[in-house]
C-alpha cells in the first residue's frame, strides 16, 4: 500500500512540499491539487476518491468516469489561474475549445479539451462572479467520441446547450455544484469546534504521516 502511494506522489501533476505562505493561499494550493488529482484519477485511473475540505471538495462519478471539483473559498481569477496551471502540467495538451459557452449567472464556463487523439478527455470549468459561491467548480471527464465543438467554432452557445459536452453524470455533478448550499449546523455550546484535516493530506501519496 506504502509502495503504491509513493507511486502516486511521484505521477501526480501536483506539488509535494507546500510552500510556507498565509491561510489566503491555502485554497489555491488545494484547488490546484484537487483538480490535478482528479486529472490523474480520470485519466491515469489513480486512486483518488471522494473528499471533503475546509474550502476544497472532490466528487468521484463512475458511469462515465467523472472528477468533480468544487471551491468555495479564495479569489474566483486567482483559482481558475490555479486550476488552468494544473492542466498546463499534463501532457495531453488541453486547450480551450474553439466554440464558447454564454456564462449566464458565471463570470465564465470553459470547456478545455485535449488535442485529437484516441481518447476524448475534456475539463468544463465554471468560475463565479465575485462574492458569488462556489467561487468554481471543475469537471474532468472522458467521453466515448470527441465533441465536435472541441475543434469547430460554432458560435456563442447557451449554458443549456453546452453543458451536454460533458456526459449526463459529469453535467449532473457540476449542476449539483450550483444548488443553494445547505442551512449551516449551529453546534450545542458545549460542543467544541473541530478543525478539518487538509484536503491534501487526504490524497494519496501527498499528506504526512499522521
Amino acid at each position: 500500500m506504502r509502495s503504491t502511494a509513493l507511486a502516486l506522489a511521484l505521477s501526480l501533476p501536483v506539488p509535494l512540499l507546500l510552500a510556507a505562505g498565509t491561510a489566503a493561499a491555502e485554497p489555491v494550493q488545494e484547488a490546484r491539487s484537487a483538480v490535478g488529482a482528479c486529472l490523474a484519477a480520470v485519466i491515469d485511473a489513480a486512486p483518488v476518491e471522494d473528499i471533503d475540505g475546509d474550502d476544497v471538495t472532490i466528487r468521484r462519478g463512475k458511469d462515465p468516469v467523472s472528477c468533480t471539483v468544487r471551491v468555495t473559498a479564495g479569489e474566483p481569477v486567482v483559482i481558475r489561474e490555479a486550476v488552468l496551471a494544473a492542466l498546463k502540467r499534463r501532457a495531453e495538451l488541453f486547450t480551450p475549445a474553439r466554440t464558447r459557452w454564454e456564462a449566464g449567472a458565471w463570470a465564465s464556463r470553459e470547456t478545455f479539451c485535449n488535442l485529437p487523439g484516441r481518447r476524448a478527455l475534456a475539463v468544463f470549468v465554471s468560475t463565479a462572479k465575485p462574492g458569488a459561491q462556489p467561487v468554481l467548480t471543475a469537471t474532468v471527464f472522458e467521453d466515448r467520441t470527441r465533441d465536435k465543438r472541441c475543434d469547430q467554432d460554432l458560435g456563442v452557445q447557451t449554458v443549456a446547450a453546452a453543458e451536454p459536452l460533458a456526459p449526463p453524470t459529469a453535467t449532473a455533478a457540476a449542476q449539483a455544484t450550483t444548488a443553494a448550499p445547505e442551512p449551516a449546523r449551529v453546534p450545542a455550546q458545549a460542543e467544541a469546534p473541530k478543525k478539518k484535516r487538509s484536503l491534501l493530506s487526504r490524497i494519496p501519496g501527498l499528506g504526512k504521516k499522521d
